[in-house]
């Protein structure tokens, strides 16, 4: 019996046999299954969007609509990791500060030391928030960024090719329509542009 051949993407062209195949409905599936997959060891090296669909994906003549879609979901996680490290900051400076004085009183006003202080600290938490949250929010696997694409007509395959014994349960946390052990399914470079 002949392996069965799927595509990869240009941008992640596996040649292989991946550990598991899943199905899933949408690309906003695959992309939440990607972030989890991620968040749970599985090196985004080792995921791949696969079959016809990652190729009509990568396709996309006009690429406004998914860059809008993109930043969208970027600008909302670094507003959040802006506030939310701003926050963490001013209070590591207060504390820090309120420490200090505890110790020792400067010769200025205490008050605007303090408050510049810990207005730095928040500056440099929005900072580091804005990093991490990018960091966490964006995908390492080279197929992420198609889930932001228009839906293909073909149906939503991902490879992974992670050989833990734990896999299935993994890719199952994920809640695929399908899942295959893909013994007999090789994954291919796909073919050349034109």
């Amino acid at each position: 019996m002949t392996a069965a051949t799927m595509p990869t993407p240009h941008g992640s062209a596996h040649d292989g046999r991946p550990s598991l195949l899943a199905r899933y409905r949408s690309l906003r599936e695959v992309r939440a299954a990607i972030d989890l997959l991620e968040a749970r060891g599985v090196d985004g090296d080792d995921i791949a969007l696969v079959g016809p669909a990652a190729l009509a994906v990568e396709r996309t003549p006009d690429r406004r609509r998914t860059d809008r879609r993109f930043l969208h979901t970027t600008a909302e996680a670094i507003a959040a990791g802006i506030v939310v490290g701003a926050l963490v900051g001013a209070m590591i400076g207060a504390a820090l500060m309120g420490v200090t004085f505890a110790i020792w009183e400067p010769a200025t006003s205490p008050g605007w030391v303090f408050a510049l202080m810990s207005a730095w600290f928040a500056a440099g938490g929005a900072v580091f928030g804005a990093f991490a949250a990018v960091a966490r929010r964006v995908g390492f696997s080279e197929s992420w960024p198609l889930t932001f694409e228009d839906e293909p007509d073909e149906p939503l395959w991902v490879a992974v090719y992670d050989d833990r014994a734990d896999l299935p349960e993994t890719v199952g946390a994920t809640h695929p329509s399908e899942m295959r052990q893909s013994s007999r399914t090789e994954t291919v470079h796909p073919p050349s542009r034109a």
